[in-house]
């Protein structure tokens, strides 16, 4: 008689037991936890930029002579050639907008450069000296960017300063001016960070020739000069900051 209420209550128990786990199973799962989704935007290189450049630059002057003495040219040689290496330095402003892979925008730069002073003989025996210390361009651009890797060409104007004299016994021309070009080239800039970028860029320029005259009387030939073109090409590193 007395293990039935223990059997009773036993099964019970049971029955209550397995009713609450097949509750605890119909509620719904608690989900598991996830790190919040951060969105991180596409690199771009539209906007505007500021940076400096520094590089190599090689100057190359040349004359055509207007006038020939005893079978000679008038610009006989250089002294002792023509052509100067330097160092050039400078500041870089743009703006670049991008529209899918391609990048359109304007460059302009401001640099000096230490080429020195570059002297030619002529077979009167005057000295020719050309010296040129600042420039500028302002040049258009094209590029393909590969994500935050950009290649571009790029070309304008471009514009120099020159100094430019003759000197023999009682007589000297020429003096300083700014003449205006042409300038072609390209490069890569890599952006390191959102807002920073480093690069590499070729050109080659081009500037406006000018014609320098004699006074009447050099040896008694009456009115005798040259004509002057300067060509200069450079390669520099670039830094820059992209706003």
């Amino acid at each position: 008689m007395t293990r039935k209420p223990a059997i009773s209550t036993a099964a019970a128990l049971a029955f209550l037991s397995g009713s609450l786990v097949a509750q605890a199973a119909d509620l719904p799962q608690t989900p598991a936890y996830k790190e919040p989704t951060v969105f991180v935007p596409a690199f771009t290189w539209t906007g505007f930029y500021l940076g400096g450049e520094l590089g190599w630059m090689q100057t190359m002057p040349t004359y055509t002579p207007g006038a020939v003495i005893a079978g000679a040219t008038f610009v006989a040689s250089s002294l002792p050639v023509s052509d100067k290496h330097g160092v050039t330095y400078g500041l870089i402003t743009g703006y670049n907008y991008q529209v899918g892979q391609v990048v359109l925008g304007f460059e302009g730069d401001l640099n000096g450069w230490t080429v020195g002073e570059m002297r030619s003989t002529a077979v009167t025996g005057d000295f020719i000296t050309a010296h040129s210390k600042w420039g500028g361009s302002i040049r258009g651009r094209l590029g393909y960017a590969a994500d935050r890797t950009l290649f571009f060409v790029t070309g304008g104007a471009a514009f120099a300063s020159t100094k430019t004299t003759a000197t023999g016994t009682g007589y000297s021309i020429g003096g300083d001016d700014v003449r205006w070009g042409w300038t072609l080239g390209g490069g890569i800039d890599y952006a390191f960070a959102n807002n920073w970028f480093v690069g590499i860029a070729y050109r080659y320029t081009q500037y406006e020739s000018k014609t320098f005259t004699y006074p009447v009387g050099i040896l008694n030939l009456g009115i005798v000069g040259f004509e002057q073109e300067i060509a200069d090409q450079r390669v520099n590193a670039r830094l820059g900051y992209k706003f």
